[in-house]
């Protein structure tokens, strides 16, 4: 009987464990998804979110690379690179539309404006 209620025992605390793993893992899933949405509302008539979602500043297949325009954006965050405060990000993204694009004459603004993609000077 003894064994039995330590096997039970041990496969309650395995489940609990694995459950409870799963639940922690949930929440890692993105890693910040605010910057899509905030983009979406920041830039409610653009059309490039709609084709390109998150190649605007990933755009390559890892999320670990990161366009021209993704390091302005993060430049102008600052130390705050994980934020989530709404007002700082449209901060952030507004001080990255003044900055020029690696097309001659253009900001990223402008390019943004115009639906247009902004190049990557790592690509050339």
């Amino acid at each position: 009987m003894r064994k039995l209620m330590n096997v039970k025992t041990a496969l309650l605390f395995g489940l609990v464990v694995a459950g409870l793993s799963m639940f922690g893992a949930a929440n890692k899933v993105e890693a910040r998804p605010n910057f899509k949405n905030i983009w979406a509302d920041t830039y409610p008539d653009s059309k490039m979110l709609i084709s390109k979602k998150c190649g605007i500043c990933h755009p390559g297949k890892s999320k670990k690379e990161k366009s021209d325009y993704a390091e302005a954006v993060f430049e102008a965050l600052g130390k705050k690179r994980k934020a989530t405060d709404k007002d700082m990000i449209v901060k952030a993204l507004k001080a990255a539309e003044m900055k020029p694009s690696s097309v001659e004459g253009k900001t990223y603004g402008d390019l943004i404006k115009a639906d247009e993609m902004p190049p990557s000077k790592k690509s050339e």
